[in-house]
């Protein structure tokens, strides 16, 4: 039997073109583009651009669509091409496609028809199954959009309904898309089409131009901006506009979103008005950070209320231990940062994927349930269920943070590593706390960003691969696995002795710096031993009566300024750590020149007012402005200690001069030791 050759290029023929094929040639009149698209539940621009596609399918049979003027769009070819062209499209079965993106697609025809109720038949048509599939379907979105604002109402008799503010609707998809695994890595219009392939276009184009300013942005946060970007050029073009003003984002985030919304505005000729471009700055404040970026996120307010919440996460993650971690100025810092951009994720329903939140539950499971106790603060402050992705990249900034803890003691490294991972600054924190623990005297690690230049590495620790570089570069996991482990033992055994050679010919003009930095680092050191000081104070005082007491006596040059840092610092989140027995005065300030410590001790066994919880002794510390990274890590060792040493902390307690003094003196020789090893 003959093989018959096929004139349609099935490669080329999408679902939706294989219908409005189909509609056209069984109608031997034209048919118009307004009914084309409620045929196909299309747009009028979805319809056109399918139109253009349709040339290459018709070209292999010689026949074409004409437009007939006042009619609509007609199939030029006669009847048998028409019979043939009609053959092949039956036989034509695209492939089924699977629930998660069926679901999706579900979604965005709810949220394109919101406001109006259309039948189970309509949705069923549109998606190619049966009325029954739908109505399951249906059933887990509406539990999935729970709390999210969007609402999913059935009405007997008349169909479904989709409503919600425009905010939330775009919020819920963009969030479904960012959810759904089978997207990533996809160009959305191959998952369907929806929002189209010129915006989708025309908005990478957009980012593309705009990659300095982005830079900064996380693999999955410039996903996220992508997405919204097409979802809201696609309801701006339906006119659903965004009524609500949103709460004002930060400083660069709205410069960011008003450049980005210029070029919108070029690129589709649209006028975006101000609840947009305000909009879209709140969505840029979401996004998370893949350095250590130096712009802040919001207002001295909001600043104030994750420095709060951040203490108060501090004390829920483990409280024997939060004293110790809250003097590590990394983990406050950072994870404030990270709040500030999550806050408006939590609040806004808007889903940024984890991309190693399996390995974090896995690998780490008790800082995972750690953190998921610290996150019910979040809850709290919210009201609402923080999520395992959450959950997960606050784990990230813990981990690091009790890798700093087990990383007091650690020497200098001779040969120089940049770590570079996409993941986001805690993750990278975290991957040089790995690699400083188990190399620890053969090698220094810096975090570095994927455009910074290198110039005093030996070689780079990548989690990507790096071009324009020079510089050896070893690929390892975020989460690192022994063979990560064996690559950079590999590089440390190749570079230790020729590069340690290089390096000092590169250098010689440093030595002056580090000596003089050695020196402050000593000065610093020996006023912290030489000024220790043992007080006590009358065991029913009250809290403000000790702060007032500390401040007068360890900080006279200026006692307003260390009652009030002390103060602010309790307002935040209690300084009074049950746990451990022990009040813990620490700050910053510009009141001393040197760092301070000493030790409180009531005239009792115990302080007798009630906000003390029966504590038996205050613990003061004072680090000034601008202190030598050194000495903050001696001062966190001495906190540490607290934890590590029980003796220690007992002595705290009774004011044992003799064994507190020994536990300072060994942190500075542990501090001085490694000073001199290198740069």
């Amino acid at each position: 039997m003959e093989k018959v050759e096929k004139i349609i290029p099935v490669e080329k023929l999408s679902p939706r073109l294989a219908r409005l094929l189909e509609h056209l040639l069984r109608s031997d009149d034209p048919v118009k583009i307004d009914a084309l698209a409620s045929a196909l539940s299309a747009s009028r621009r979805t319809i056109f651009r399918e139109l253009e596609n349709a040339g290459s399918i018709l070209d292999a049979s010689n026949t074409e669509l004409v437009s007939v003027p006042g009619k609509g769009i007609a199939f030029s070819g006669n009847d048998e091409a028409r019979r043939k062209l009609l053959g092949e499209l039956a036989e034509y079965a695209p492939q089924p496609i699977s629930k998660p993106i069926r679901q999706l697609r579900l979604l965005a025809e709810l949220i394109a028809n919101a406001g109006e109720t259309q039948k189970l038949f309509y949705y069923a048509s549109v998606l190619d199954v049966s009325e029954s599939t739908v109505s399951n379907d249906l059933d887990e979105l509406e539990t999935w959009l729970d709390g999210r604002g969007v609402a999913v109402t059935r009405k007997s008799g008349l169909g479904v309904q989709c409503e919600g503010a425009e905010e939330n609707l775009r919020a819920a998809l963009v969030s479904r898309f960012m959810t759904d695994e089978n997207s990533v890595g996809k160009s959305y219009t191959s998952v369907f089409d929806f929002p189209g392939e010129d915006i989708e276009t025309g908005v990478w184009e957009i980012l593309r131009r705009k990659a300095d300013a982005i830079g900064w942005m996380t693999s999955e946060s410039l996903r996220l901006v992508a997405i919204y970007l097409m979802v809201m050029v696609e309801r701006v073009y339906d006119g659903k506009i965004i009524a609500a003003t949103p709460a004002a984002a930060g400083p660069f985030q709205t410069t960011l979103a008003e450049e980005l919304s210029v070029e919108i505005a070029k690129e589709f000729s649209l006028n975006l008005p101000e609840t947009e471009r305000q909009t879209l700055a709140g969505w840029v404040q979401s996004c998370r950070s893949k350095q250590d970026v130096p712009f802040e996120s919001g207002s001295a307010e909001k600043q104030s209320l994750t420095q709060r919440l951040t203490l108060q996460m501090i004390d829920r993650f483990d409280p024997p231990m939060a004293a110790a971690l809250k003097t590590n100025d990394q983990l406050v810092r950072l994870l404030s940062r990270h709040l500030e951009a999550a806050l408006p994720r939590l609040k806004g329903g808007i889903y940024l994927p984890n991309p190693l939140e399996k390995e974090l539950v896995k690998n780490y499971p008790e800082a995972y349930e750690k953190t998921r106790a610290s996150a019910k603060v979040l809850e709290e402050a919210l009201g609402i269920p923080i999520p395992s992705n959450e959950i997960s990249y606050i784990q990230i900034h813990f981990l690091a943070a009790l890798a700093v803890l087990g990383e007091r003691n650690t020497r200098r490294r001779i040969l120089r590593a940049g770590i570079v991972c996409v993941a986001g600054i805690g993750a990278s924190y975290m991957l040089a706390y790995q690699i400083r623990k188990r190399f620890k005297g053969e090698l220094k690690v810096e975090v570095s960003g994927c455009d910074d230049r290198w110039t005093n590495t030996d070689f780079l620790i990548s989690t990507i691969p790096l071009e324009g570089t020079e510089k050896p570069v070893i690929l390892v996991q975020t989460i690192l696995g022994e063979k990560d482990f064996q690559k950079i033992q590999e590089a440390v055994t190749a570079f230790a002795f020729v590069e340690r050679k290089a390096e000092q010919n590169e250098r010689p003009y440093s030595i002056r710096k580090r000596l003089d930095d050695m020196i402050e680092i000593f000065m610093q050191s020996r006023k912290l031993l030489d000024n220790f000081s043992i007080e006590s104070i009358k065991a029913d005082c009250s809290f403000d009566e000790l702060v007032r007491f500390a401040a007068n006596h360890f900080a006279p040059e200026n006692p307003e300024a260390a009652y009030s840092a002390l103060t602010a610092r309790e307002a935040i989140a209690s300084q009074v750590v049950g746990e451990l027995g022990i009040v813990l005065l620490h700050t910053r300030s510009a009141c001393r020149a040197s760092p301070f410590f000493a030790v409180i001790v009531p005239q009792g066994e115990f302080f007798t007012d009630a906000y003390f919880k029966r504590t038996k002794s205050c613990v003061f510390m004072l680090a000034p402005e601008n202190t030598p990274r050194e000495i903050t890590d001696l001062m966190g060792g001495i906190s540490s200690a607290l934890i590590d040493l029980p003796p220690f902390l007992a002595a705290v307690h009774i004011g044992d001069r003799e064994t507190i003094q020994a536990v300072i003196e060994k942190e500075i020789s542990e501090i001085i030791a490694h000073c001199g090893v290198e740069n």
